[in-house]
């Protein structure tokens, strides 16, 4: 009886949350609590066997890794061993360690594994345990992709936005620290230097034109297309959101004006390099700025529109910063309440 009441607070405790990051890390507790474990860890692997993201768990430490992540040569060799002949669960013993790995989550584009070293093996009961909260585990995922995600290109809905950027400048309550390797920098001591982040808003040029000339299902094909320049031109920490038709939203990090100009100016130029199918070139306008903790989520969101209006009506296919029409006196600041507006 215990042992069902541990299992039910397990799948109760998992299933409670609706963020991503938290269910998952809550499900790294239940399994090292099951299976008398001290470490274990998910890894997501793109179609291309590009390691997208690793969250571990050791003893009571949480660490997510989301660039250049190392991931032991070995473990991979079992990634595409259990790939190549269909295997969900595969146990293998890698450095003198007892590992298991399960295979959670897997579509067209990602595949996310799970790790556990274990001090001994399994039972079968134990197995016959992991197996059904993992079942659990994956159908609780896919229902909330499908209320988070926009059905069409696969990114995040408007409707994640706003609890999205509730979260930006509250890392610190985080149960989790989040490691860029890129940087190798202690993040404890370096918060306050790394979190700028910044509000860009993108509007394909002339798409009205590309649905009124070949129909709202070749525009489709157009905006699955955008959508996964913008998953390749950005890095995992950045979020990018479909806020409807063809405006795109993306909240990125980066240390500078300069720094968020280049990312974006890569994105755009890899817009403009695209081949897409009978129309070839499109091109796309940008609005964009400093996502400020002080400013109401709402009037950021104009600025960026201010913004991405300017470089439409400025010939298009280029990038403005509403701090820069703020000095070249074209716009001004609001005085927006938190409260007075309600996005959704």
């Amino acid at each position: 009886m215990s042992q069902s009441n541990e299992v039910i607070n397990h799948i109760a405790n998992f299933t409670s949350k609706r963020d991503k990051d938290l269910i998952a890390l809550s499900l790294l507790k239940s399994v090292n609590s099951m299976m008398n474990s001290s470490t274990s860890f998910l890894v997501s692997i793109d179609s291309n066997g590009v390691v997208l993201s690793k969250m571990i768990l050791e003893g009571a430490s949480c660490v997510v890794i989301d660039t250049n992540i190392d991931v032991d040569s070995e473990l991979i060799l079992a990634f595409d061993h259990m790939q190549k002949n269909s295997i969900e669960e595969y146990s293998v013993t890698i450095h003198s360690v007892n590992t298991l790995i399960c295979l959670l989550h897997h579509n067209s584009t990602v595949e996310q594994f799970l790790v556990v070293k274990l001090e001994e093996q399994t039972d079968k009961i134990q197995s016959y345990i992991l197996s059904g909260i993992l079942s659990i585990y994956d159908n609780f995922v896919s229902l909330l992709n499908e209320s988070q995600v926009d059905e069409l290109t696969g990114l995040a809905n408007r409707k994640t936005f706003e609890h999205a950027i509730s979260k930006v400048f509250d890392a610190s309550s985080l149960p989790y620290e989040t490691i860029d390797n890129d940087k190798r920098l202690d993040v404890s001591k370096t918060k306050d230097n790394l979190d700028r982040y910044w509000l860009a808003m993108l509007d394909i040029d002339h798409f009205k034109l590309v649905n009124d000339k070949y129909g709202h299902i070749y525009g489709d094909e157009i905006l699955i297309h955008f959508a996964q320049i913008i998953k390749s031109s950005f890095r995992n920490a950045d979020l990018p959101f479909r806020f409807g038709g063809e405006e795109f939203v993306i909240l990125l990090k980066a240390a500078t004006k300069e720094d968020c100009f280049s990312t974006l100016l890569r994105f755009k130029q890899n817009v403009e390099d695209y081949d897409f199918p009978k129309i070839h070139k499109i091109t796309v306008s940008i609005g964009a700025v400093e996502f400020k903790k002080g400013t109401f989520h709402v009037t950021s969101i104009d600025y960026a529109d201010q913004a991405l209006y300017h470089s439409k009506k400025n010939g298009r296919n280029t990038i403005t910063f509403f701090e820069d029409m703020l000095l070249a006196g074209s716009a001004e600041f609001l005085s927006v309440e938190e409260g007075e507006i309600d996005l959704f």
